[in-house]
């Protein structure tokens, strides 16, 4: 297969790299995911614009309660600005005729509240995105601008207009300028901290590297670095070293990425790392034709994801076809390596949390060993128009072990009477359908993030709450560098307290602490909140002991008590006889019997007393 050209595209990511917006050739713009690879939006211009019209594009999704907004700029050779709300479909507000010579940039800044907007005659001015009210505006060149960059902090223009110059975009002022007339520039790039600047020329393979000092107000010329074809777009950051270090990302005609690490800009001769995307063919296909190569899938579009203090450079790529893109995060660690990332087929891609599951060789050899089939995942097939699966041999199969059978999906709509068509043994044997299954979510990443950038206390709690490990795992591993700050100094807030709310949050402290240890060390402003951390940790170990043998000591003296109590609240026990009526009545029966004895013993003794008169009688006549 030929060496394949790549067309210039209108691509812009978002200012955390959260999302990647694309306009098509038919003037369609879709906004895709670049953490789980879905359509957020699409928006198309009702009026029949050509894509050719447009200069430039900016992207910024605004959290909010709910769904959030986001919006896209969209600028016009004419001078036009379009502000869309992609979510609702419609535009929310557009100028006219305010910038007559076109639009040279955009760029949303303040968490997507504010527009910076630069037109090709020199006019800048920052506008509010909700309403398109001026909020100021300032001259950034008295010339016209060929080129222009925005720093990813939002805090510094580059341009150039026969000279560089660097502009602050806080108060608009002119920072430096280069002292002589350079040739035509067509793209630039300055990195956050505006001490590298990255040039080139129109059709040039070369980039040329300046050193800036803003405090001398001085650019001087550094290192070239050569591409075998000119570049699309490149863009440049500082590599946290200690020294004036940086690195730079180019995307070239090819569709191939190329990443330099620079520790100093005046080094020479540094071998670039090229990161390629090549298409696995199917293991049939191989065995059938041995000779036969991989084809090369063009990179749209690249993007520095981290850059932390063990100069590790994570590189955000961006690759496929327009209507359905893939990314894919590759962690560049050696200079001069060939980084392949092997998908196995876009429409047998596996995604799992998010992100596809694809294999990168750092060396730049095929794997030809197809990968071991995970147990807990279904067979990975698609569905084409006649319902029937295909798995990745291509063969057409029509039965799923885990789909249930005819007479489960009938039972579920009560078609069938239990009594006749099944006994009561097979219903209790039988298991449940699996569409009565609720939905289980492995990452709570959306919600973090919307927590996070909108400052909602409420909504970080209730992901706080989720204690499913995996699902911590895969939500902290998904987060941004400065997302992990932003959640970084809310936990240590909320490890101040105490209670169910501290138990929450340990877990998630333990998960980003061990998934962005580099990149937290990183950031000068993470140390104070790991010293607090550090701190408070201290102090809760040290009263550990104390307050230990105060609660042994109050449990004892409890159970003390209790055992008081029960012992002089002890009730003496009453015992209730129950007796018949017919128990009751025995006495005076008695009673009466004991009377009418005694009455017959009495009479008994007289008619005893009367026998011996009449013997003394009759012994008195003898």
């Amino acid at each position: 297969m030929g060496k394949q050209k790549v067309k210039p595209l209108l691509t812009c990511f978002t200012q955390e790299g959260d999302y990647l917006a694309i306009l098509s050739p038919d003037g369609t713009v879709k906004i895709w995911s670049t953490s789980t690879g879905s359509l957020l939006a699409e928006w198309k211009q009702s009026d029949g614009n050509l894509p050719n019209s447009y200069s430039c594009m900016a992207c910024s999704f605004i959290p909010k309660k709910g769904r959030g907004t986001c919006l896209l700029a969209i600028g016009l050779n004419e001078g036009d600005i379009w502000i869309i709300d992609v979510l609702a479909g419609d535009k929310k507000w557009s100028s006219t005729g305010y910038y007559p010579s076109g639009i040279a940039g955009l760029s949303f800044r303040n968490k997507g509240h504010s527009l910076y907007v630069i037109g090709s005659n020199g006019k800048a001015s920052e506008i509010n995105s909700e309403n398109g009210d001026l909020i100021r505006e300032f001259k950034a060149s008295k010339r016209s601008i060929t080129s222009l960059t925005f720093s990813q902090d939002g805090k510094y223009l580059a341009l150039a207009n026969g000279k560089l110059r660097v502009s602050s975009l806080e108060n608009g002022k002119e920072l430096l300028k280069s002292p002589d007339d350079l040739d035509p520039v067509q793209y630039i790039s300055i990195s956050n901290d505006a001490k590298t600047i990255v040039t080139s020329g129109f059709g040039e393979t070369n980039l040329q590297v300046w050193s800036c000092d803003l405090s001398s107000k001085t650019l001087s010329g550094g290192s070239v670095i050569s591409m075998p074809r000119p570049p699309l777009a490149f863009e440049c950051k500082n590599s946290g070293s200690d020294e004036d270090g940086s690195v730079i990302l180019a995307l070239s005609e090819s569709g191939i990425a190329y990443v330099w690490n620079l520790d100093t800009v005046s080094q020479d001769d540094v071998e670039p790392t090229k990161i390629t995307v090549k298409l696995d063919k199917a293991e049939g296909d191989q065995q059938k034709s041995a000779g036969s190569r991989k084809s090369r899938i063009p990179v749209i579009s690249a993007r520095l994801h981290a850059t932390g203090m063990d100069q590790q450079v994570v590189a955000l790529i961006a690759y496929g076809p327009l209507d359905s893109p893939q990314f894919s995060l590759v962690n560049v660690s050696k200079a001069g390596e060939n980084i392949v990332i092997n998908v196995v087929d876009q429409t047998e891609t596996i995604q799992e949390n998010g992100t596809s599951l694809l294999k990168v060789d750092p060396n730049g050899k095929p794997n030809k060993k197809r990968a071991a089939p995970d147990p807990d995942l279904a067979t990975t097939r698609s569905t084409n128009d006649t319902g029937h699966g295909e798995n990745v041999d291509g063969v057409l199969v029509n039965d799923d072990p885990s789909e249930p059978t005819m007479a489960e999906k009938l039972a579920s709509l009560n078609l069938i009477e239990n009594g006749k068509n099944e006994t009561n043994e097979n219903q209790e044997r039988k298991e449940p359908s699996t569409h009565g299954k609720p939905p289980i979510a492995d990452s709570v990443i959306v919600l973090l993030k919307q927590a996070l950038r909108a400052d909602d206390h409420a909504l970080l709690l209730d992901c706080l709450y989720t204690q499913d490990e995996k699902v911590i795992a895969n939500s902290v591993s998904q987060l941004n560098p400065s997302d992990v700050l932003k959640l970084l100094q809310s936990l240590v807030s909320i490890t101040q307290s105490r209670g169910a709310v501290l138990a929450c949050a340990l877990p998630w402290i333990k998960s980003l602490l061990l998934h962005h240890a580099s990149g937290i060390m990183s950031q000068e402003s993470s140390l104070l909140a790991l010293n607090s951390l550090y701190q408070l940790i201290e102090s809760r170990v040290s009263t550990f002991e104390s307050a230990l043998q105060i609660s042994s000591c109050l449990d004892f003296l409890y159970a003390g008590v209790v055992e008081d109590e029960f012992v002089e609240d002890a009730a003496i026990p009453v015992i209730f006889e129950d007796t018949d009526e017919s128990d009751e009545e025995e006495p005076e029966d008695a009673m009466e019997t004991d009377d009418q004895e005694n009455e017959d013993g009495e009479a008994l003794d007289e008619a005893s007393d009367g026998v011996s008169d009449f013997e003394g009688i009759d012994d008195m006549s003898d």
